[in-house]
């Protein structure tokens, strides 16, 4: 662990605040890193734990950071409303946790994953990059990276294709949000009720025709006493979210910094078997959540500073994964590093749909390099809205 007393918690700004996404938030989390370890936003009474030490072990520490207390979810924001009114998962601690993991876990087994997915994503993705290899440009955010993994979703679902534009779009629209405002806007709520009403419509339709779907999965789990109807309708919403937001970041903020790191998406292109290594690094470098919230069960005594019982405290997965206390050279992207990072989070809260994600980058990277070796930005990019998330809704591309 890092020695404690190195600085106290600060009220003055560091350029950080739990509900404004930054363009370029690194310098800042290095600044906490450095000047305020433990930092304490004033205005959103919102602390913030910024140092790989720090973070990783608030995270495995369930009992004093947790999930659950005050019943607004682990986001920085509202969105813990897209999911209601039961289910939400990454907002649950033990023993409510352990049930709904454990109702989900067979269906996210990397071993089922893989059987189930790899051939239909790699064949979506080559479908993909047929409709704009030969026009030399494309958008990559757009057009690959917020697709894939919502058309993975929607099939698994069980939903008909004919309704995956409506979804995608509802999809969208529940990322809305209002910057600095912690209220969620009107557009997102509505989008959040269409898709509500969409939901349980299907799972009755399922509970009288059940299939090989991850619909069917839940309905059965609810039949059999491990969900409840209202978990059964979050857990539905949550998985809709998460299960593309996160992939989708992480494809998309890879293939931006792949333009600059032009060596490294050669060396992926010439050998492919470094390609699972990349993705860990991608990940690492550009952490697609960066940051989760949890509430103290009791004060907690770090660098000289006492956070008190019941504090909201972020926790920034994107600064610890770039702590220069843990990692040499945190900046440059090195495939070479095989690293164990927190950009899925860590603990019991370990992202459940982790190994999806990486099966798409796989893909995505294995398809993508021997069609499309290099590209270059060619266009104004377009960040996503949430304070939360770190992706790409544009990344227009010329090739």
């Amino acid at each position: 662990m890092v020695s404690v007393g190195s600085s106290a918690a600060t009220d003055h700004s560091l350029g950080w605040d739990p509900l404004l996404p930054l363009d370029n938030p690194y310098p800042v989390y290095r600044r906490m890193r450095d000047e305020a370890p433990v930092y304490h936003h004033g205005e959103r009474n919102v602390w913030a734990l910024s140092r790989w030490d720090d973070v990783q072990g608030a995270a495995k520490d369930w009992e004093t950071f947790s999930s659950s207390i005050g019943g607004t979810g682990n986001d920085l924001d509202d969105t813990y409303q897209l999911f209601l009114p039961a289910g939400d998962l990454p907002a649950a601690d033990p023993p409510l946790h352990t049930r709904l993991r454990g109702a989900l876990r067979l269906a996210f087994s990397p071993s089922a994953l893989k059987v189930r997915f790899e051939p239909a994503v790699r064949s979506q993705v080559r479908d993909t990059i047929d409709t704009f290899a030969d026009a030399g440009r494309a958008d990559f955010a757009r057009d690959l990276a917020r697709p894939l993994p919502g058309t993975t979703m929607f099939t698994w679902f069980g939903f008909p294709e004919a309704d995956h534009e409506l979804l995608l779009r509802l999809f969208g629209d529940m990322l809305r949000r209002t910057p600095g405002e912690r209220a969620l806007p009107p557009v997102a709520i509505a989008a959040r009720d269409q898709l509500r009403s969409y939901v349980l419509d299907f799972a009755r339709e399922r509970r009288i025709h059940a299939s090989d779907d991850l619909m069917t999965h839940l309905v059965r789990a609810e039949a059999a006493g491990e969900l409840s109807r209202d978990e059964l309708l979050g857990s539905s919403l949550l998985l809709f979210v998460a299960g593309i937001t996160t992939t989708s970041g992480l494809i998309s903020n890879s293939l931006l910094h792949l333009v600059r790191f032009d060596e490294t998406r050669e060396t992926m292109r010439r050998n492919p078997a470094t390609i699972p290594a990349a993705v860990e690094e991608l990940l690492r470098y550009e952490a697609p959540i960066q940051a989760l919230g949890r509430t103290t069960t009791r004060p907690v005594e770090l660098h000289r500073t006492t956070i008190p019982a019941g504090a909201s405290v972020a926790l920034i997965w994107a600064s610890a994964d770039r702590d220069e206390r843990h990692w040499p050279d945190p900046d440059t992207l090195d495939i070479g590093r095989s690293p164990r990072h927190v950009a899925f989070g860590d603990g019991i809260h370990h992202c459940l749909g982790a190994p999806l994600a990486r099966l798409e980058a796989k893909i995505v990277f294995e398809e993508l390099l021997p069609r499309i070796p290099a590209w270059s930005v060619d266009g104004p990019i377009v960040r996503l809205p949430t304070p939360t998330d770190r992706g790409l809704e544009r990344l227009p591309v010329a090739f």
